[in-house]
């Protein structure tokens, strides 16, 4: 197939995902008497996308075209074994779900989500279909898999001896911020954020409460809370030339003000904790999560391997390869 031709292929995929208004003839695959169509992994691409379980930069669409196949295998051979087992959700459950996405992904509007759905051309009883199947497999994948997993200890003690540099806790600074807007261009009365800012700091120098000032006259988000920013690392949570000012104080000591392209900054240094490696029984938790994780996923693979073992699946060529 010529270069052309391919793009176009990938083109036309692409837009089957998004806009379901292009259906293309072709099988994918066969998983015993179920047929994936191409039609279908294009939907997938699309569906992958927009829930960001799938990201394409750095990888050709030939990859990803055969990660979504057998990403449908997989589910197809799940759903089958849940029909045997006769595994369902009563509708009442299934609506309750589509609350939940509604409320989380559509701020609780239905016509949002209907509007997506004309989007991308899928009727709403497709789509429901989809999460009915969605809430199947994950509720398989626990009681075939999950469930069983157990972190014994000897699992978590070799975690951790192995993996000690994940085990460990980032230099964190906590800070108090008082920053002030600009007075509005038309208010002439209004002192400046310089003036302002030698009051607050004349008023910290005769002992008044920093967390008082902030509330008073801090447009920071953290104002109400005193301008408390508890643990974070200021190279993350603040601009460069703020974290630069941070970084000399001492515990307790309060920085000069900062003009910030006409805002103005002041900080406290409230406490500070150098990077420290976890003991295993801080680090318990989270040693028995990725411990978890780990066993989970190999049990996974081993648990499609037998349901493939014990099915007739027939892959097809990629489109460009007929």
């Amino acid at each position: 197939m010529t270069a052309m031709k391919t793009a176009f292929l990938t083109f036309a995929l692409i837009a089957c995902a998004c806009a379901r208004g292009v259906v293309l003839d072709g099988l994918a695959a066969k998983v015993n008497d179920a047929v994936i169509t191409v039609d279908d992994v294009g939907t997938a691409i699309g569906d992958l996308k927009r829930s960001g379980a799938l990201k394409m930069s750095g990888e050709d669409f030939k990859t990803v075209y055969s990660n979504t196949v057998e990403f449908l295998i997989e589910r197809r051979l799940i759903l089958q074994l849940a029909a045997e087992k006769k595994v369902t959700f009563p509708e009442w459950v299934v609506d309750g779900r589509i609350r939940d996405i509604v409320k989380d992904k559509f701020d609780g509007d239905m016509n949002k989500l209907n509007a997506m759905l004309t989007q991308i051309k899928t009727p709403l009883t497709e789509w429901r279909n989809m999460i009915r199947d969605d809430m199947i497999v994950t509720s398989m994948r626990q009681q075939f898999v999950e469930k069983y997993v157990t972190a014994t200890p000897a699992d978590m003690a070799r975690e951790y001896r192995e993996n000690k540099a994940l085990y460990r806790k980032d230099a964190m600074t906590s800070v108090s911020v008082i920053l002030l807007k600009p007075a509005d261009p038309g208010d002439k009365k209004a002192p400046s954020v310089s003036t302002r800012g030698e009051e607050i700091l004349a008023r910290l120098e005769k002992g008044e409460h920093f967390a008082d000032l902030a509330r008073q006259f801090s447009a920071d988000s953290h104002a109400k809370d005193g301008g408390v920013w508890k643990d974070v690392n200021p190279e993350v949570a603040f601009r460069p030339e703020i974290a630069k000012v941070i970084a000399p104080l001492k515990v307790g000591e309060v920085s000069k003000l900062v003009d910030l392209g006409g805002w103005g900054f002041i900080v406290r240094k409230d406490a500070e904790t150098g990077a420290k490696e976890l003991s295993f029984e801080e680090a318990y938790d989270q040693i028995e999560r990725n411990v978890k994780k780990r066993l989970g996923q190999e049990a996974y693979r081993e648990w499609i391997q037998r349901l493939r073992d014990a099915a007739f699946i027939k892959i097809y060529p990629f489109p460009e390869d007929k």
